[in-house]
């Protein structure tokens, strides 16, 4: 091949090999690194609540309007008004503790705390918890009550199954329009005094029944927030007292001291909540503090700016009292008005032979035995807020 021939297909050799290398694509350039993603926030805290056929949430609701007896209502979720004021310029309740069954001897001693309330003009009647243990029994003496013709404000205790206390209080209004179940209507107001509910018991130690009615923490704090929004004095409903201190205190018992419960002193001073009444301890009725630690006692006919009172147990079986008395059936009125409020005990005199007789015609009719479950009360199921 000729010199200048093979220089050529060297070129273009050469120009080939080269051409060959600027083909080669460059290296991608590195991926970003990813972000680092934040922790997600944990969830939120679950935070117990109560059964809300034992205390119901404090939830709003439409205005409407309805008959209590032959008074009119106006009801807007939990709560329950009466515009109305009272006549008198005063407000006055009658205050019933624990009536635990309706046996013959306590329906006949409902009659005579029926007559004092009449006698004392009440405007309503409080019903303190242990209404019974049966459905049949609650209704009855709710439906008793109801023929006094003024609203029955009725809660639970640490007595009640749930289920027997609801069928029993529905019962009693389907009878009785006076019936007003408390674990459902959490505030009734009246122009005079705003009355706020606390049903149930704090201690499942002490609740008798596995589905009985456990308040807690936030059931507590419904209240408060009730309390607060009031433009009139509060009297706080509950079961279980405040816890006291010392043996003058409404919560005094005699095996166990002070055994109320300070998140009902928390309740009464956050909210400041003027008047309270509640029942558990049996012993320590019949007396009225000026606070909830029982620092100093309210003689009867006595107004005071804050008065807490345990009416005492209403029922016949006979209690030995803290103060030296036995009871066979307990109750008090409580007048409120122009923002002070005073009290007046009444006490069943033992029944006679002749009454014991009438009354055991009142006994109630053979009832099925029935398996009371007494396993105390589980925690409340946690419910987000």
């Amino acid at each position: 091949m000729p010199l200048h021939l093979r220089r050529y297909v060297v070129a273009l050799a050469v120009s080939a090999s080269l051409w060959g290398c600027t083909e080669k694509k460059a290296a991608p350039p590195p991926e970003p690194p990813k972000p680092v993603e934040a922790p997600k926030p944990p969830p939120p805290v679950m935070e117990a609540q109560a059964d809300p056929e034992c205390a119901a949430p404090i939830e709003p609701g439409p205005a409407t309007e309805l008959k209590v007896g032959d008074r009119t209502a106006s009801r807007a979720g939990y709560k329950l008004t009466f515009s109305d004021a009272d006549k008198d310029g005063t407000l006055t309740l009658g205050l019933l503790g624990p009536i635990n069954e309706d046996s013959g001897q306590n329906m006949l001693v409902l009659k005579k705390f029926q007559k004092f309330f009449a006698d004392e003009k009440v405007d309503a009647i409080i019903v303190t918890g242990d209404v019974g243990e049966v459905a049949d029994g609650i209704a009855r003496v709710l439906k008793q009550l109801g023929e006094s013709k003024v609203p029955v404000l009725a809660i639970a205790g640490n007595r009640e199954c749930r289920a027997e206390y609801t069928d029993g209080v529905n019962a009693a209004m389907k009878a009785s329009s006076w019936v007003v179940n408390m674990n459902a209507m959490r505030e009734v107001q009246f122009p005079e005094l705003t009355i706020v509910s606390l049903p149930g018991y704090h201690d499942p130690n002490f609740i008798t029944c596995a589905t009985g009615c456990r308040y807690v923490k936030s059931t507590v704090d419904a209240v408060v927030s009730m309390a607060k929004d009031s433009k009139v004095p509060v009297l706080l409903v509950s079961h279980g007292n405040p816890k006291g201190n010392g043996n003058q205190a409404i919560d005094f018992a005699s095996a166990g001291g002070n055994v109320g419960n300070d998140d009902i002193n928390r309740a009464i001073t956050e909210a400041n909540i003027a008047f309270g009444v509640s029942s558990n301890v049996k012993e320590a009725g019949g007396r009225a503090t000026v606070d909830a630690a029982g620092t100093a006692l309210v003689k009867e006919n006595t107004a005071s700016k804050t008065l807490f009172i345990n009416p005492g147990p209403a029922d016949t079986v006979g209690w030995e009292m803290n103060d030296g008395n036995k009871s066979t059936g307990m109750a008090a009125v409580m007048h409120v008005k122009d923002g002070q409020a005073s009290y007046k005990m009444y006490r069943v005199k033992a029944l006679s032979a002749a009454e014991k007789a009438e009354a055991k015609k009142m006994d109630p009719p053979n009832r099925a035995e029935k398996k009371e479950d007494t396993a105390a009360s589980p925690a409340p199921t946690p419910e987000k807020k």
